[in-house]
């Protein structure tokens, strides 16, 4: 019999995106506690003999690996077209062969406790599956996903004007997909999510009405003991995907109006090509592409503040958490989960999005400002979020192990 049974739609070394590496913190978590852990998730097709469930050991931990029968697996895209893609989602909405497989697992494994986190390639009916072998489901909301066909709850095509806003009222067809996931999610025994703000969301949609809800914050481990040193080089740092929907323009319209200070920009994504274009002619503006853990490390160490410009409602960015644990304050966009990680004025500032003028004053607010105790109550804040304190309240609040 297992203990716990974390399920997701992909894993290590698959793919590494945010919901995959908090299931694998969370399964070593818990595994150093001592409880028996196992992680069901997908992989891609290689014949036949890949539909059925394969035991393997990832990082010493249990993970059931098999292929939800599809036009293709999620890390192989959703299809080619409208159609292709439509027919996709169509199948993994209700994909009974994979939910039966999710099925046939549990009842393998018995567990006291099935967590599961982002469904979205291995079907939403995997809940369905769950709660018909009666086992306390716990369901982790890590985007909005459930409602919204991209995820991140941003108009383009149905907006009304030139620019990419939230969508307040989602149109007939992202409603009709909100209710399908619904059906077939189920209903959960409890639904966590790092920010108050997207189970606020998930609520205001439908979801999860007269469900136990709660607000559990992600994990960091390695906070350093002392903040690094204040220098005189003035700079900022910005970490994540290059898309849009993260606010690069607002943080390069800022550069502008701060010549003097440094901004360091890392990581890839569509956007990249717009990025070094703007470095290619703004000074200021330092595209570092990707960078190693260590080359991270140092500009972390010599950068004033961490810059999240997002323009979409963000659920609770693990660079806010990374910054922190090493003594970086951060300024951040007031939109989604972002004002329930940064205090103005404690941990770092606020801005409203795309308020280029509004960053670039919070940047110099903070230069102005007893930078050293910032970096203090940062390594406070940090201390308080560990991976062992995230561990202690699914174990106490959530799971009731």
């Amino acid at each position: 019999m297992a203990d716990v049974c974390l399920v997701n739609a992909q894993f290590p070394p698959d793919t590494q995106g945010g919901a995959e590496n908090y299931v694998l913190r969370a399964a070593h978590g818990l595994d150093r506690r001592g409880y028996d852990v196992a992680i069901i998730t997908s992989k891609p097709y290689d014949g036949v003999s890949s539909l059925r469930p394969t035991k393997e050991t990832y990082e010493g931990i249990s993970v059931w690996r098999f292929y939800p029968p599809n036009l293709s697996h999620l890390s192989n895209s959703t299809g080619n077209n409208v159609v292709e893609k439509a027919v996709w989602r169509g199948i993994d909405l209700a994909n009974i062969p994979a939910a039966r497989t999710v099925g046939s697992v549990l009842d393998r494994l018995d567990p006291k406790i099935v967590h599961t986190n982002n469904l979205f390639g291995i079907s939403t009916l995997v809940g369905r599956a769950v709660q018909r072998r009666d086992i306390r489901h716990v369901h982790t909301l890590h985007d909005y996903g459930l409602i919204c066909p991209k995820s991140n709850m941003l108009r383009d095509l149905t907006a009304t004007d030139d620019e990419r806003t939230v969508c307040e009222d989602p149109p007939m067809p992202c409603r009709a997909y909100a209710k399908q996931r619904q059906m077939t999610l189920g209903t959960p025994d409890i639904v966590t999510a790092p920010s108050q703000h997207v189970i606020d969301v998930h609520r205001d949609h439908g979801f999860f009405q007269g469900v136990n809800t709660q607000r559990v914050r992600l994990g960091i481990d390695g906070v350093k003991d002392d903040p690094p040193p204040i220098t005189d080089s003035k700079s900022v740092l910005y970490v994540g995907q290059h898309t849009e929907a993260k606010g690069l323009e607002t943080l390069f319209v800022a550069a502008e109006q701060l010549p003097d200070v440094t901004f360091h920009v890392c990581g890839t994504g569509p956007y990249a090509e717009r990025t070094e274009e703007v470095a290619a002619k703004q000074e200021n503006v330092e595209y570092h592409g990707f960078v190693s853990e260590d080359t991270l490390a140092d500009l972390r160490k010599t950068a004033a503040a961490g810059i999240v410009p997002s323009i979409w409602m963000e659920n609770s960015p693990m660079t806010i958490y990374e910054s922190y644990a090493v003594g970086l304050p951060m300024i951040g966009s007031n939109i989604g989960g972002i004002p329930e990680l940064i205090d103005p004025g404690e941990t770092g500032y606020l801005f409203e999005p795309k308020d280029s003028d509004g960053l670039a004053q919070a940047i110099q607010r903070l230069f102005d400002d007893n930078r050293m105790a910032f970096q203090r109550r940062a390594l406070e804040w940090a201390n308080e979020h560990t991976m062992s304190a995230h561990v202690n309240r699914l174990l106490d609040q959530v799971y009731g192990l």
